[in-house]
């Protein structure tokens, strides 16, 4: 019987059997921080998360964004529609891996834990960037807003932002007891304009009527969109993003909450649910109120038309009803900013005279001082240069691209290389979507790269500068002497036994595979051995018996005539 012989050596495979993965070896040290210790009373439910998301976000979708319609409705509203099922699908991936990685370092540990060291230090200051121009954006606003409705001086802003910022630290610096029902009553408070402006306008709305532009040869004609690629998509692109740029901060609380691997996801789920409709809603209505889209388009609030039309209200009480939603924003913003910073400090990042790294008590108001003065700096640029002003929400916007795409490939990783199972909420979006939205933010990165946005190229070149300074400070003064919390370190050699053991399973499939594709060879051989064993003459065909001897004479007899 033909068959494939393998030898096997009882020495060799009782080695194999009992050899272990060699042990991790980190080039940095695994520190232990001192972390604070959040009492239950103090911890935050689903509410409180989505309700952070919603006062972080919502002053996005009030301001400035109208002017977009100048091109036509049909523009803006394609690129709000991408956006939005970009946000959702970049948000669905984020809660995915919030269920099955729950340390607070957010996309900054993600990224330290699978991307590596450098990647995750810029990834966690570009974040960083983020939040804290971001934060500037309103409190510029809110200081120009005070200095102007109390017929003050220009001057007076540098003084409101100061006394912004310092509300804003002692808000951040309050118990959660305290802390998250200012979060729910702000957040209330921040979606009123949108429930109010939505429920008082869709009864006068006629977007056929009042949504396009007339031709200006032809008045009976309609026109729904103009200009080019450039003047109609990228100059706008950044634009659609005011209404859900920010809500990935909520990553950051993780080790805030009770049962973090279920209370984040569900919190960004319905965060992103509300911020959707709000938004779609108000896109929609804006353009559809008299006198039509071109006042839309130059109207220095969006919805003060709608609330002049349903409520009566002058432009005076509108802006005031839109007010806590920026002061919302500035406390949003400010909270992940201060957490970041000290999770960089927790990692030995940051200069060690900021005195924050295992500050468990004290470091929390310390990190958002020191993200606040970071931050009154882009204030004070911003007032002395009018077009950087205009750049800084470019400028946060640009920042998040890096860390969306950084979460959107740490998601691609978590499931492919490492496989990490998933117990909790799992995203309905695959691999593709996610590569999808990979693209759409680089497209919103190269319209603001590009210098589309009329600010000279300030925030491209700010941001460039920024990078190219963490970078030199990274490789300088902090390679070789940055840490690893404990629960970085526990990810990484959980995810490094993950892929260890992926990597096995892969290569025993292959050498199954490579055994199944010898025994299938050999059969074919066997096979075709019997095949021409079949096709030979027979014993039978030349006379001869079955049972006798070629090699014995056959004997022969003569018959007599």
């Amino acid at each position: 019987m033909g068959g494939l012989a393998i030898q096997v050596r009882p020495a060799e495979a009782a080695k194999a059997s009992t050899e272990v993965p060699k042990p991790i070896r980190l080039a940095t040290r695994v520190d232990d921080v001192a972390a604070a210790t959040v009492a239950p009373r103090d911890r935050a439910n689903t509410l409180h998360v989505c309700c952070l998301g919603l006062l972080t976000v919502l002053s996005g979708q009030y301001y400035g964004w109208n002017v977009a319609f100048t091109t036509g409705f049909a523009p803006f509203a394609v690129s709000q529609l991408v956006m939005a099922l970009t946000y959702v699908v970049y948000v669905s991936c984020a809660a995915e891996v919030c269920g099955k990685i729950a340390f607070s370092g957010g996309v900054y540990g993600l990224s330290r834990v699978t991307l590596g060291y450098y990647v995750g230090y810029m990834v966690g200051c570009l974040e960083l960037l983020e939040y804290i121009a971001a934060s500037s954006v309103s409190i510029v606003y809110l200081g120009r807003f005070l200095t102007f409705t109390l017929d003050l001086s220009a001057e007076w802003a540098l003084l409101a932002w100061l006394f912004v910022y310092s509300v804003c630290i002692g808000c951040v610096a309050l118990p959660g007891r305290f802390l998250w029902p200012l979060v729910v009553v702000l957040a209330v408070l921040s979606l009123l304009p949108s429930v109010l402006f939505i429920g008082g306008t869709i009864q006068l709305a006629n977007l056929e009527k009042f949504g396009a532009y007339a031709d200006a040869q032809d008045r009976m004609q309609r026109v729904w969109a103009s200009g080019t690629i450039v003047s109609a998509y990228l100059a706008w692109l950044p634009y659609t993003t005011w209404a859900y740029a920010g809500v990935e901060c909520l990553s950051l609380v993780t080790d805030m909450t009770n049962s973090p691997k279920v209370t984040v996801p569900r919190g960004m789920l319905y965060c992103i649910g509300v911020l959707f409709v709000s938004n779609f809603a108000i896109v929609c209505l804006v353009p559809s109120l008299p006198p039509g889209i071109a006042s839309a388009a130059t109207a220095a609030y969006p919805l003060t038309n709608g609330f002049r039309l349903a409520y009566d209200l002058s432009a005076s009480s509108s802006a005031w009803l839109v007010f806590p939603a920026h002061v919302g924003a500035a406390l949003g913003f400010l909270r992940p900013s201060g957490r970041l910073v000290q999770a960089l400090a927790d990692s030995s990042l940051l200069p060690p005279w900021l005195g924050l790294k295992s500050a468990a008590y004290t470091g929390r108001w310390k990190a958002v001082t020191i993200a606040s003065m970071f931050g009154y700096v882009l204030c004070v640029l911003s007032y002395f240069f009018q077009v950087f002003a205009k750049a800084l929400p470019h400028l946060a916007m640009l920042a998040a691209c890096g860390c969306y795409a950084a979460q959107l490939v740490g998601f691609i990783l978590l499931r492919t290389s490492y496989k990490a199972e998933c117990h909790g909420y799992r995203s309905p979006f695959g691999i593709g979507s996610a590569v999808l939205a990979i693209g759409s933010f680089g497209i919103l990165a190269i319209s603001i790269l590009g210098a589309f946005q009329d600010d000279d190229g300030v925030a491209a070149l700010t941001y460039l500068a920024y990078v190219v300074v963490i970078s030199l400070y990274y490789y300088v003064a902090c390679k070789d002497r940055q840490t690893v919390s404990k629960d970085e370190y526990a990810s990484i050699f959980r995810f490094t036994i993950i892929k260890f053991n992926n990597m096995k399973r892969r290569m025993t499939r292959q050498n199954q595979r490579k055994s199944s594709q010898w025994t299938k060879v050999i059969s074919l051989l066997q096979s075709n051995s019997t095949l021409s064993s079949s096709n030979r003459v027979s014993y039978v065909d030349v006379g001869v018996n079955r049972g006798s001897r070629l090699s014995q004479p056959r004997r022969m007899s003569i018959a007599p005539k």
